[in-house]
């Protein structure tokens, strides 16, 4: 009887695309949530930040020759919600909707079609993520079924999982997903925050940093993740910043706010946002954990508070 089936031909590969291209070399991309990088950032200047896009291309060459010698960045893509100016090398930014429009929705569905893209065209074998967006799961999933790797890139103190667990479960979902997390240091936050800086390349690989270097790091971690309760003068003062940008919302905006913290266990993550920059703006410092646990609380009570006590519009 005769066989239906070639036996002599080869079915082609799940991933045909090489990443490859010679010696070894990853060719990488990078997909920016420029929000998201630029509060992150915000909790680490000293000052008002003003974000310097044209340090990110070599802060993000600099993560990779610290964690992936092999891999060179082709380029980052930057999904932005204002108008951008800046002629950057190798950086291409994507136009996304306000997040006040659509609530980020379109900013996750134009980085989802590109790291798709990326997957399915054999662009790059290993893509770097800057956002904490969960909506991005099934796209990332999509992707590493694909054959492509994914790093999502934060700070040292987000790395902490079972901590961030508990105080922010949606990114830590989201970072469990990758198949690596990379951490920006002090010296990459700063060439992003602080005008006219110029980044120190870090060529040592951390297990290889000295020892007072690691201490101080050490240390850092630790004053981020204190179990330090927050002081009465401390809530007075954040209650306040809170109850003026309550005051500074409209009706609709009240309204909207409360409907969705009714059904949620948390704060949106626009208004965390939002409120964390003006916090760490009156401290002058970034918060602790236990800070933004505290934070949160009082947003939480200041937006569901009864109708009754809320200031009436005429």
């Amino acid at each position: 009887m005769k066989m239906k089936f070639h036996l002599g031909k080869r079915s082609m590969p799940r991933h045909p695309h090489s990443h490859q291209p010679g010696g070894g070399i990853t060719q990488v991309v990078a997909l920016v949530d420029e929000r998201y990088l630029k509060w992150l950032a915000g909790q680490h200047a000293s000052a008002p930040l003003q974000l310097q896009r044209h340090n990110l291309q070599p802060v993000l060459v600099d993560l990779l020759r610290q964690s992936a010698p092999d891999a060179q960045l082709l380029r980052a893509y930057v999904f932005s919600d204002q108008q951008v100016l800046d002629l950057c090398d190798d950086v291409v930014v994507r136009s996304v909707p306000q997040h006040a429009i659509d609530g980020g929705l379109g900013l996750v569905r134009s980085l989802g079609l590109e790291l798709n893209q990326l997957a399915q065209h054999g662009g790059a074998g290993l893509v770097l993520i800057l956002s904490d967006d969960e909506r991005l799961i099934p796209y990332i999933d999509e992707a590493q079924w694909r054959g492509l790797k994914v790093a999502l890139v934060s700070d040292e103190g987000s790395l902490d999982m079972p901590k961030l667990m508990t105080e922010d479960p949606s990114w830590a979902r989201l970072l469990l997903q990758a198949d690596r997390r990379l951490a920006l240091g002090q010296t990459a936050w700063e060439a992003l925050t602080v005008p006219g800086a110029v980044l120190q390349s870090s060529r040592v690989a951390a297990s290889l940093l000295p020892a007072q270097q690691s201490e101080r790091d050490a240390d850092a971690g630790e004053s981020y993740f204190s179990n330090a309760l927050p002081s009465d003068d401390w809530l007075e003062q954040v209650r306040q910043v809170i109850q003026s940008w309550w005051s500074e919302e409209t009706a609709d905006a009240r309204l909207d706010l409360q409907e969705e913290m009714q059904n949620s266990q948390g704060v949106p993550p626009e208004t965390d946002r939002h409120l964390l920059l003006r916090v760490r703006r009156e401290l002058a410092r970034t918060l602790s954990f236990q800070e933004k646990k505290a934070m949160r609380e009082l947003i939480r009570a200041t937006v569901l508070a009864p109708a009754q006590d809320l200031p009436v519009e005429s």
